[in-house]
């Protein structure tokens, strides 16, 4: 099995959330992906967390859509557990809608991964990140 962190199928976009990723772009990322695919054929997961202001706008959606479609794949969407005001914001539950929408509608498997724990700040991340934070 392979899972790639994606979040975002725009290079620009993508540059500045993973910023190694500026070595690597989407291009030959999509290439190497095809050929593990012919050599496999088992399908790609992409890891995908949407962020508010960042990769939650109609080209994103429709950027991943057409990413999507150069092999089997399925995306799984990761809620963002945020911590304080930091730069990462979770996007709203319209704009995770209108991505599993579009995925769908495309016929791409999609799954929406959701933390427990948000509400008292113990969420996959925040808990280090707070840590982190306070240092």
């Amino acid at each position: 099995k392979l899972a790639v962190s994606l979040h975002s199928a725009i290079d620009e976009v993508r540059s500045q959330i993973m910023p190694f990723s500026k070595n690597f772009p989407l291009a030959e990322l999509r290439e190497s992906l095809e050929y593990w695919y012919s050599m496999t054929k088992s399908r790609i997961t992409y890891e995908y967390v949407v962020w508010k202001g960042i990769n939650d706008r109609k080209e994103d959606i429709d950027a991943l859509v057409r990413f999507c479609k150069y092999a089997p794949c399925k995306v799984n969407l990761i809620e963002y557990n945020p911590i304080d005001d930091g730069e990462f914001q979770q996007a709203d539950e319209a704009t995770i809608n209108a991505y599993i929408k579009a995925l769908e509608r495309a016929d791409i498997v999609v799954k929406v991964r959701r933390s427990r724990g948000k509400d008292i700040d113990a969420a996959c991340g925040q808990l280090a990140n707070k840590n982190e934070a306070a240092v």
